[in-house]
This record gives structure tokens, C-alpha cells and sequence, in this order.
């Protein structure tokens, strides 16, 4: 099953780690932005109009699911990097082992951020992070997420977590929207070229499913309030 998402309202999404980041609450109760909180993945991130967001949900055992917890993100990341490749976009590379663990060595100010860091597998463009990656695992199997923004608001995540103008210059630095590595993209041709790429890559055809309704419970249980349209198949 497969599902691909946008948002009518931001969200300031929060990860798994142990100990929350601190956020600007006053700010976020200004901007009207709900906060929630994902299973998978560490650092914040704005989930507005602009980002697009991938889930692709794996039954234990699956091919493509893997029992290594990083491998498993390889054939998503190439595939999405063959993808953009195809629309355009230039200097398009896919982040290594090595290369992930040496830029966590070296944190730069936004490294908080999920789009502040590298992680092995995830997607830049002309040198910055274009496409995030993440994933939760459990009994019955594995969800693998892409985040690709269309636009990347630096300024705003940076008010959102009370951060200055430092926090927002090196999350630009580090990361950017398909709006500057591929213009005029939209969401409709990013869709649609992924499931092309990843049909080529692996073989296999990502099927939209209908969910049941105890996952339509526990999706709305989290998107109540948040604005989150789940769109599947698109």
C-alpha cells in the first residue's frame, strides 16, 4: 500500500527522539500551526503546503522492506533520485553510508531540523538535501516515508523552533525545495515520475490500497485538527 500526501494547514511535525527539541510556542499558537508527532524519523519538520510527502507501507518479509534498517532505504532513494533526474533537476546524488556518518560528525546550526542533517540514502541536489527519508518498523512490517519539499521555508521553521537567523541560513545552506533545483515542477509531474522510476528500478508497481477502518481510525486520530489529507494512490 502507498499513499501520497499534502497538507490544507502546516504542521510543525515532531520525530521519535528522546528528548523534544524546543519549539516557540508563542509563535506556533500566532502562526496557527498544530504540532504532532510521527513514529519514524528524528528532526523537526514544517509540514505545509509545499512538502509532499511519500508513505509506502512493506509486509514483514517483503523484498523491498530488507532486514537491514539502513540498506532498506536504498532502492526508495534511488529510485526518487532517478526520478528528479528525469524532471530536470541537475547534480542530482544519493547520500552514502560514509558520507552520513562523516556530516554527522560535523553538524552544522540546523542540524536539530530534519532537513538540517544527512542521513544515508536521502537525495541532494546541487549539493543540498532535496529529499528526506525515514521509517518505522514493526511486527506486521515496515513504513518507509519520503519527504520532498516543493518550496522549503527556512525562515519559518526557524521562528516556529525559536531559532535566529544562524539556524535558518544553515538549514538553507544545507537543504532546498524543487522550486530552485527543477522549476516549474509540480506535484502531479513528482508523483508521477517516482512511480515510473521505482517500476523501473525495482520492478515493482507501488498499488494504492483502500485502508480499513481501524487505519482509518488511527490516521484520523492524528490528522484530527492538523488539516492532513491522505490522498492514496495519486
Amino acid at each position: 500500500m502507498y499513499s501520497w500526501s499534502t497538507v490544507t494547514a502546516p504542521g510543525l511535525v515532531l520525530g521519535r527522539l528522546a528528548v523534544d527539541p524546543s519549539i516557540d510556542e508563542e509563535e506556533v499558537a500566532v502562526e496557527g500551526v498544530a504540532v504532532v508527532r510521527r513514529s519514524s524519523g528524528g528532526g523537526p519538520v514544517l509540514w505545509d503546503r509545499d512538502l509532499l510527502a511519500l508513505d509506502v507501507a512493506l509486509p514483514r518479509g517483503h523484498p523491498l522492506a530488507g532486514e537491514d534498517v539502513v540498506d532498506a532505504y536504498r532502492w526508495l532513494g534511488e529510485a526518487i533520485a532517478d526520478a528528479l533526474r528525469s524532471l530536470g533537476a541537475r547534480d542530482v546524488a544519493v547520500i552514502g553510508v560514509a558520507e552520513a556518518r562523516a556530516a554527522r560528525a560535523h553538524p552544522g546550526p540546523a542540524a536539530e531540523a530534519c532537513f538540517g542533517g544527512l542521513s544515508p540514502y536521502e537525495v541532494l541536489a546541487g549539493g543540498r538535501k532535496v529529499v528526506g527519508l525515514s521509517q518505522a518498523r514493526r511486527k506486521p512490517g515496515a513504513l518507509l516515508q519520503a519527504g520532498i519539499p516543493l518550496r522549503l521555508d527556512s525562515d519559518r521553521l526557524a521562528r516556529l523552533m525559536g531559532r535566529g537567523a544562524e539556524f535558518a541560513a544553515g538549514l538553507a545552506a544545507t537543504a532546498t525545495g524543487l522550486d530552485e533545483v527543477a522549476p516549474g515542477v509540480g506535484a502531479a509531474a513528482v508523483v508521477a515520475a517516482v512511480d515510473a522510476a521505482v517500476r523501473a528500478r525495482t520492478g515493482a508497481t507501488l498499488r494504492a490500497d483502500e485502508m480499513r477502518d481501524d487505519e482509518i481510525a488511527a490516521v484520523a486520530a492524528v490528522a484530527t485538527g492538523s488539516g492532513v489529507r491522505i490522498r492514496a494512490g495519486e
